[in-house]
């Protein structure tokens, strides 16, 4: 759906924003963008909707290059960059419909979006009488009202409460695959890009670290792989296990933590264990979450 293609970008004469960055999000997917403060990622977004020029690369949405038909491009987009833009003095309605003449969308589009962000109920509403939340929906709603197959969403949790994370991670996922459409995501809650995503993309100073699906990540960063043993006496097992499983306890000595690539080393170990009498509950594998692997990353 989005394939972005050697794309190099710098402020004036200044050194390189973005720098040889390439990456393609998949047609019907929730795409995570990640990077720090600073790494490029709203840049990445500003040459992705055609607002800033890139010195080498393109942009392609739905096969079309936005620096050739942009229009064509445009069609298929809804973007929503931080917090919306809103009348304060209107209603949720009018703030749609007004949005609506511009688009040259029929108003009855309108009430369907505000369902689809569960807003029908504060409809009339004026704005300013909004949660931070609230102006979130409504602000995808926007952003669908021309029915776009792609989502292009800057950082839209940032300032909500857990509530209204939570609301938000729900109407993306229904949005995504209940409706089908495309979701590019920039965002720097892990655990949300974890929870939501198919596919992610890291950067760094402008430069690409990782691209693929959070699986591959995983298995890409992990190296090893890591089991969790519940036991009833872990500091005598850490002490029997062989050290190339690299053993170690959790902090409060309750867990004992293995890794290796072989699974063939785990029967052994677990027979060492319990001819030693030790009584094991349970074996299972640990799956790092992002956070932890992109630290590792990007560290």
């Amino acid at each position: 759906m989005i394939s972005v293609e050697n794309l190099t970008f710098s402020y004036g004469k200044g050194s390189k924003v973005i720098d040889d960055l390439s990456f393609h999000v998949p047609q019907g997917s929730i795409f995570g963008f990640l990077g720090a403060n600073g790494s490029g990622k709203t840049t990445t977004i500003r040459l992705m909707l055609g607002l800033c020029k890139p010195a080498v690369g393109r942009v392609c949405i739905g096969g079309v290059d936005m620096a050739t038909r942009p229009t064509q491009a445009y069609a298929a987009i809804g973007a929503l960059i931080e917090h919306p833009s809103l009348y304060g003095g209107l209603s949720a309605e009018e703030n749609l419909l007004l949005n609506a003449r511009y688009y040259g969308v029929k108003p009855d589009r309108v009430p369907v979006v505000l369902s689809t962000v569960g807003l029908t109920h504060v409809s009339k509403r004026k704005t300013q009488t909004f949660s931070l939340g609230m102006k979130q929906r409504l602000g995808l709603a926007l952003s669908l009202l021309h029915d776009p197959s792609l989502l292009i969403l800057d950082e839209p949790l940032n300032g909500l409460d857990p509530k209204g994370i939570a609301e938000i991670r729900e109407l993306l996922l229904r949005v995504g695959k209940e409706e089908g459409k495309t979701i590019f995501l920039s965002s720097h809650l892990l655990g949300e890009i974890e929870s939501t995503c198919d596919s992610i993309c890291i950067i760094d100073k402008g430069k690409r670290l990782f691209a693929g699906s959070i699986e591959a990540f995983r298995t890409t960063m992990s190296g090893c792989k890591q089991y969790r043993i519940t036991c009833d006496r872990p500091n005598e097992a850490h002490g029997l296990v062989s050290p190339t499983l690299s053993p170690c306890l959790s902090d409060d000595g309750t867990i004992l933590v293995v890794q290796s690539d072989d699974r063939e080393q785990l029967p052994v170990m677990i027979r060492r264990l319990t001819e030693a009498g030790i009584r094991l509950y349970e074996v299972t594998p640990m799956q790092n979450n992002l956070e932890a692997l992109y630290l590792t990353l990007t560290h």
